[in-house]
């Protein structure tokens, strides 16, 4: 295969998703240079070990990271290129590997 770069061309497909998000993942994917993977409306209501809130994961570019920034919270991941998306307000953090592993 080697290093072939193929030309794309952004596309809507059929997607599953949370009713509680839908509203985000519709906003986010109007932003040029967003693109959304996944999503969940959260668990912040229905309990459990580590409750979370409604969210999207996303890859951006800086410029859509600003226009992102603006409507929702960020919290970015790796390089700081892509992240979870959050309603205005919602303070999260990510349990520890710890944390986690207690919930099982």
């Amino acid at each position: 295969m080697g290093n072939v770069i193929h030309e794309t061309v952004a596309i809507k497909v059929w997607a599953d998703i949370d009713i509680g998000v839908v509203d985000m993942v519709l906003r986010l994917n109007d932003i040029a240079g967003c693109r959304t993977e996944a999503s969940c409306q959260g668990t912040l209501e229905e309990g459990g070990a580590h409750p979370y809130p409604a969210h999207v994961m996303a890859h951006w570019t800086i410029e859509a990271l600003t226009i992102i920034r603006s409507e929702f919270e960020v919290y970015p991941q790796g390089n700081g290129s892509w992240g979870m998306i959050c309603r205005k307000g919602v303070a999260w953090t990510c349990p520890t590997s710890d944390e986690k592993e207690e919930a099982v």
